[in-house]
């Protein structure tokens, strides 16, 4: 059996909000590692091919999801389908996440609905 990840190295990819360590992609799922800074918040996208499971690994989050504001504790997990629309954030400590992607994985399939640092209409980069 050959090492699914033969070939692909962890990227790191920084936005004004945090870091997310792109640990392996286009497998069975897709893995994320994020990170969240304390007073940040991410745009409020979706995205119109993947699913994604949010499992957090600390308290402190704050998610919403479909206009639902949600504070999770350490360990919640959330499946979000294609189309819903969500974000998250940080106010006091930092946090993070583990977001497995279902389905192809790709740059292309996010849109930014509303963004804090004036991003919205940009193509996202890795």
């Amino acid at each position: 059996m050959s090492d699914p990840r033969e070939g692909q190295t962890t990227q790191k990819s920084s936005r004004p909000w945090g870091d997310i360590f792109m640990l392996s992609r286009n497998q069975h799922c897709s893995v994320d590692l994020t990170e969240v800074k304390p007073g940040s918040r991410s745009s409020l996208h979706s995205h119109e091919i993947r699913s994604e499971l949010f499992h957090l690994l600390d308290d402190g989050a704050v998610l919403e999801i479909n206009g639902e504001i949600i504070r999770p504790m350490a360990h919640e997990e959330f499946l979000l389908k294609p189309g819903d629309r969500h974000r998250f954030w940080a106010e006091d400590k930092p946090w993070k996440m583990l977001v497995l992607s279902f389905g192809e994985w790709k740059v292309e399939d996010q849109i930014r609905h509303e963004d804090d640092y004036g991003r919205e209409g940009e193509e996202v980069q890795l």
